[in-house]
């Protein structure tokens, strides 16, 4: 399906509907479910790269339906793939440890830094849960008991999110340097998200909130499943595939992809289609002002940055804009992963790689303490 321009589409009708403010208070760190995953400069980052050159580097990214590796390099300032990468896809994961153990052994070989992006919650060097991937789940859980350090001789391992708000990060402070914080936002089978605050990473459940019942304008009674959570939540009512298909499939009785029902949206004007659309995009806004309510983010400082098949839709990059606007949120700048990355897990994967071996303690939280130079020239030797 080809894509036109924001300002072509049909979503930009009507009224601009405004937030409801007891659905962005309901967005607490608790309910968020957020937790530190790790420290991260982006402005020290960014600077230890313009000051690069190494190689040596393998990222993987480990998606819900395909698994895809390249070599990645420094040259010229810039983190990018030495060639282009192998995309390798299968029923639930099928056959990847086998092609995990082909790339473990390479880098075995030649002495490659690994950095793998994984679609589902991890800890450390270990996957706690892929949903999506069972074959592949037990495939590990039998071999390696989970812990891709067992597969891999120097690894560092990310969920999707904050693989995506490193390489994110990174592209923030080169657009503008007084960037101080990042909102990763995710709208695909899922609405997920992270935030970059205060030098730290913090991965969030945003899909998961309740929702409140004037963003559920189509009825959806399907319970959220979370820690077996009961309550309708937002991911189900706007997220791509949980939110859109499924409420597709209920009301017209038919199967469609959200691909699919884009094009309805695109060639046909489709009433439904576009109401489907514009809610979505109101519930994404909300859980945007949600996460900088959590955690005081002020917008004249942050970055929202956005991912997922979702925002490709025509207009409805230009719908969250609007109702940004009309909320009377004006943040520092707004980025689509696509603007700048043919894969913002894959590349973030590699900064994962990179910065493993860098000087950064929970002693020193401040960043104005952590060594990077010492430890960025022992990396790139």
């Amino acid at each position: 399906m080809e894509l036109r321009s924001d300002s072509d589409g049909f979503l930009i009708t009507g009224k601009v509907p405004v937030l409801i403010p007891e659905q962005v208070k309901q967005f607490t760190q608790t309910a968020l479910g957020a937790r530190t995953t790790r420290e991260l400069d982006p402005h020290l980052t960014h600077n230890a790269l313009v000051r690069g050159t190494a190689s040596g580097i393998l990222a993987i990214d480990i998606g819900g339906d395909k698994l895809i590796s390249a070599p990645y390099e420094i040259r010229e300032g810039e983190l990018g793939p030495k060639q282009a990468p192998v995309v390798l896809q299968s029923e639930g994961g099928r056959g990847y440890v086998e092609h995990l153990e082909k790339l473990a052994g390479d880098a075995r070989r030649d002495r490659l830094r690994v950095g793998i992006s994984f679609a589902g919650p991890t800890e450390g060097t270990r996957l706690m849960g892929a949903p999506n991937l069972p074959a592949l789940f037990d495939d590990l859980l039998d071999r390696y008991d989970l812990d891709l350090a067992n597969l891999f001789p120097s690894v560092a391992l990310a969920n999707d999110a904050e693989a995506g708000i490193m390489a994110a990060s990174i592209e923030a402070i080169k657009r503008d340097r007084t960037t101080q914080h990042i909102i990763y936002i995710i709208n695909g089978s899922g609405l997920g998200g992270a935030v970059l605050t205060r030098s730290r990473i913090v991965a969030c459940e945003p899909g998961h909130i309740e929702a409140n019942p004037r963003l559920n304008p189509f009825n959806t009674t399907k319970q959220c499943g979370l820690l077996g959570r009961t309550h309708v939540c937002l991911e189900g009512i706007a997220a791509s595939k949980a939110g859109i298909e499924d409420t597709w499939l209920r009301e017209r009785g038919e199967s469609r992809s959200g691909r699919q029902i884009a094009r309805l949206l695109w060639n046909d004007n489709d009433l439904f289609a576009r109401n489907l659309y514009d809610n979505s995009a109101l519930v994404t806004v909300h859980a945007i002002a949600g996460l900088a309510n959590a955690f005081q983010i002020p917008f004249d400082q942050t970055y929202i940055v956005a991912h997922g098949g979702i925002f490709e839709v025509p207009s409805y990059r230009e719908r969250v804009r609007l109702i940004l606007k009309e909320a009377g949120i004006s943040p520092l700048g707004s980025l689509f992963t696509r603007d700048f990355s043919a894969n913002a897990c894959l590349d973030g994967a590699a900064v994962a790689a990179v910065l493993k071996d860098l000087c950064w303690h929970e002693s020193h939280p401040d960043p104005a303490h952590v060594s990077y130079a010492a430890s960025w020239t022992n990396l790139i030797g």
